[in-house]
């Protein structure tokens, strides 16, 4: 089995590439709309690691805003300097910097709610 991609539904595909582009460097390598009222992009990380970010028109905001059960975990080299980038961008950290074995964390969060963690490990 060969796993391919993380798919996430959001609100406005515009505000959600800015962030998962400018916030987490992940680059587009394609955009499609394979029927009325649906817009997909997918982004990558240079490795391959594939999101896919999907907005259907006709949902109000409100049915999308539920908690999201998915958690998206990405590595950093340096978690100081990322969260002096985060500051300088006005994204909020919900958690952390928290100590693990090997390193440290925090979490964040994207325009939709999907929790995100930022791992330095030493």
């Amino acid at each position: 089995m060969e796993f391919l991609f993380n798919t996430i539904e959001v609100a406005d595909l515009d505000q959600s590439y800015e962030f998962y582009s400018e916030i987490l460097k992940l680059e587009v390598v394609r955009r499609i709309e394979p029927e009325e009222g649906v817009k997909i992009i997918f982004l990558e990380d240079g490795e391959e690691n594939t999101v896919e970010l999907i907005e259907r028109s006709g949902e109000s905001k409100a049915d999308k805003a539920k908690e999201s059960k998915i958690k998206m975990g990405f590595g950093v080299e340096d978690l100081d300097q990322t969260i002096r980038f985060l500051q300088e961008k006005g994204i909020e950290i919900k958690e952390g910097p928290v100590q693990i074995k090997g390193g440290s964390f925090i979490n964040i969060e994207d325009p939709d709610g999907v929790m995100i963690g930022l791992y330095e490990f030493k």
